[in-house]
């Protein structure tokens, strides 16, 4: 009896000393308490948050570690504990001036894209560019589409309906990138597209973290050379504040928008609202350039006097509420815009898009024990979109010749009406819906050694598009069937997943990483995925990565079918990618830091029309290498930044000739300027690099390749920022984009009419901010 009083003795006293606790109270100089400081242990994912009155606990797995303490605009501290340390009081020193911190501290970022869980960039295994809410306002970034042209490896083409583009060689419309909000997708369910607009801003964003190269061992199909995880402000425990902020520019651009978080113990309560109007650039010239733009297309079919009038209204919107690890959600916005470029039309005012789409979440997170901590979430998507095009179609106007169309005159608004119009719609539908539920383990039994598991079950309830020609509004049928168009049987679709990543740190210099995904689909059957990760930090200021990745992307609904007359389901499968990556990141000092890695992507199976309007799966394999680089350098309160890419995409044989990198930038030049002219006036500029570029002709009737000239564009932002006014801060800022108000032109990698797209001329944007 007493040897095993004894024994519990020992077990007993081994956990508390396993389980060692620590308490205290963070204050400023002033001795106030700091509410929503973050205290982590490092090289784990234990952490917490101070409470109103600064108070926070925290259990450490071991009898020694370190502790970090941070919050916005309080220079981090760092403390060693011992098995001695019961309780630590803390005082932060507020007021942090970033042109006093060092290049290094400045980008001592921690990011969770690259292995869905906390960890330093520098030790990733990704590659990883971060944008930060800092660099936001500095760059004076108002949306997605042009914090994303500023990234290496990337090409954001705007047609001011949505953003085209992609990573590193493999351009469409984003669908080959998977967009994420808070690591939860935000892709549209019709086609799986990244259906970037004026929805995704960033007035809520805390920090967009760019994955380049595949993905799909952590999330699945679609993250094929790429993830885009933007974070938002009012999801992060440490915001806790209301920020207002109000902008408006030319071609009529205003918006408003409110960010809130509230920590009340237990319970917290956010949620972000924007409301965005603007008319976007007026192309009425750019539209009737027979040469720029519609060429290939009869010049008589369109009137004499065709206007051109555009505009985009946006409301994107979030609310989230927890209490003791359970939370619940929404994320989602609605989207009216005018199509802009994207087709040649016979009539630029009437045509329109509307766009719904809505994430409800709900879900747990739980420390089970010290080292094991479960994530359970369900997640439901809906989605609606309707709209109506007056696209030109040359076998439409052929026909109208036969019938006895003068092809000496334009086309009557009539005519235009009766054999142009084509509304496409759901709007009479319940919706396509999404049903995923996912549960996520996350396992450190020390703190060399971390383990991430999960499995998710994922169902599609796709609907396709009740089609006319003469009403705006057209009846939907709901019916299951392989006959009706707007539901076919394999529109439904569903798939089971299990992921698993182990992570080791050896003798603090090498980490190592190795995950693998098991998806089966009820179309595809059966997907295997790998990725490995080798970061090794010879010295304190250098690491050297070596990555490889494995991806697919799963054929969406157009390509199986949807809208072909034929009652049969297009064998495909998906696309997949192998990818090889090294790079280093080299301190030469704490001011001069560079970036360098080289990629090789190999894509198979990927997913091509054919001449008969179906799609096949090609056999030819895609092989692209390429370099991204960044070089930063500090020096007193001037900081700059320059980013390279160079992109060498095997020949393509068309229009008889073999051409490398068609409709690829071979070179990509990013720069920036940041001046600190006074303690809150600071001065930004931009540089954005295109090279010359040899591209398909965008009318899929021209066979023939087109040469686009390199341009430049130049950007300017002045910012006036953290002016305090009683309780509040305020931040007013002034946008020059394109400042030379420069002519150029971007190719249309869709090939959808157009023979290539104008990009915006200059403009000019006023921003307010005011946080408190």
């Amino acid at each position: 009896m007493k040897k095993s009083l004894f024994i519990i003795l020992v077990l007993t006293v081994n956990i508390v000393f396993a389980q060692q606790i620590v308490t205290g109270v963070i204050t400023d100089k002033t001795n106030r308490p700091i509410e929503s400081v973050e205290i982590s242990v490092k090289n784990t994912d234990l952490k917490t948050f101070t409470d109103a009155a600064g108070r926070y606990s925290i259990e450490v797995p071991a009898a020694t570690g370190t502790l970090e303490f941070t919050k916005e605009n309080f220079k981090v501290q760092v403390v060693e504990i011992t098995s001695d340390t019961v309780n630590l009081n803390i005082t932060l020193i507020a007021g942090v001036d970033f042109f006093e911190l060092s290049l290094e501290e400045l980008m001592n970022v921690e990011v969770i894209t690259a292995s869905k869980k906390p960890e330093n960039q520098k030790i990733a295994p990704a590659t990883i560019y971060v944008v930060t809410e800092k660099d936001i306002i500095e760059n004076g970034y108002t949306d997605l589409t042009n914090l994303l042209e500023n990234v290496p490896g990337m090409v954001a083409i705007r047609t001011d309906h949505f953003t085209f583009g992609g990573q590193r060689g493999f351009l469409s419309n984003f669908s080959q990138t998977l967009l994420l909000v808070n690591g939860r997708e935000m892709q549209n369910l019709f086609a799986s597209e990244t259906f970037i607009s004026t929805q995704f801003a960033t007035h809520n964003i805390k920090q967009v973290e760019i994955l380049q190269g595949p993905a799909s061992a952590l999330y699945g199909a679609n993250a094929l050379v790429g993830v885009i995880n933007i974070i938002t402000k009012n999801d992060s425990p440490d915001f806790n504040k209301i920020e207002y902020r109000t902008e408006i520019g030319t071609q009529g651009t205003q918006s408003q928008s409110i960010v809130f978080g509230r920590n009340l113990n237990d319970f917290r309560i956010s949620g972000s609202f924007r409301y965005f109007r603007s008319n976007l650039w007026d192309y009425k010239d750019f539209i009737k350039d027979t040469i720029n733009f519609r060429q290939g297309v009869p010049s008589k079919a369109f009137p004499v006097n065709q206007e051109f009038k555009q505009t985009s209204w946006s409301l994107p919107y979030a609310a989230k509420i927890s209490y003791k690890g359970f939370y619940l959600g929404i994320e989602g916005y609605e989207l009216k815009g005018s199509k802009g470029l994207e087709n040649i039309s016979l009539d630029y005012t009437n045509q329109s898009d509307f766009r719904q789409l809505a994430l409800y979440y709900a879900g747990m997170e739980k420390e089970i024990t010290a080292k094991l901590k479960i994530n359970a979430e369900l997640q439901f998507y809906k989605e609606r979109f309707w709209g109506v095009n007056y696209t030109f179609d040359n076998a439409i106007y052929d026909t109208l010749v036969k019938k006895g169309h003068n092809p000496d005159l334009y086309l009557t608004d009539q005519e235009i009406r009766d054999n142009f119009m084509m509304a496409y719609s759901q709007q009479s539908s319940s919706g396509s819906k999404r049903y995923k539920g996912n549960i996520q383990l996350n396992y450190v039994p020390s703190q060399t050694v971390s383990i991430i598991g999960g499995y998710s079950f994922d169902m599609f309830d796709l609907l396709g598009l009740a089609l006319s020609t003469d009403q705006l509004n057209p009846s939907f049928d709901e019916t299951r069937s392989i006959e009706n168009r707007m539901r076919k049987p394999f529109f439904r679709q569903y798939k089971n997943s299990l992921f698993l990543q182990l992570q080791k740190t050896l003798f603090d210099k090498l980490y190592i990483t190795l995950g693998g995904r098991f998806d089966y689909h009820n179309i595809y059957k059966s997907i295997l995925t790998f990725r490995s990760g080798l970061v090794y930090k010879p010295f304190q200021k250098t690491s050297i990565r070596f990555l490889f990745g494995q991806a697919f992307r799963e054929p969406n609904i157009f390509e199986l079918g949807a809208s072909s007359t034929k009652n049969v389901v297009n064998e495909l499968n998906p696309a997949r990618m192998n990818t090889f990556e090294i790079g280093i990141n080299q301190s030469f000092t704490s001011n001069l830091i560079a970036n360098i890695v080289a990629y090789k992507n190999m894509a198979t199976n990927f997913i091509e029309p054919t001449e008969t309007g179906g799609f096949i799966n090609s056999d030819n394999v895609i092989n692209v290498f390429g370099i991204e680089s960044q070089l930063f350098y500090k020096i007193g309160n001037i900081r700059t930044e320059i980013g390279y890419s160079y992109v060498k995409k095997d020949p393509d044989d068309y229009a008889g000739v073999s051409t490398v990198n068609l409709g690829v930038y071979p070179h990509r030049i990013t720069g920036g300027l940041t001046f600190n002219a006074t303690d809150n006036f600071t001065i930004n500029s931009r540089i954005n690099y295109y090279s010359q570029i040899q591209a398909k002709h965008g009318n899929k009737d021209v066979t023939q390749i087109i040469t686009i000239p390199a341009f430049a564009k130049v950007d300017l932002t002045f910012s006036y920022v953290k002016i305090k006014v009683y309780d509040a801060e305020i931040t007013t800022q002034l946008l020059v984009t394109n400042v030379f108000d420069s002519q150029f032109y971007q190719p249309n990698i869709r090939i959808g009419g157009p023979k290539q797209f104008l990009q915006h001329g200059r403009q000019l944007f006023c921003n307010l901010i005011v946080k408190f």
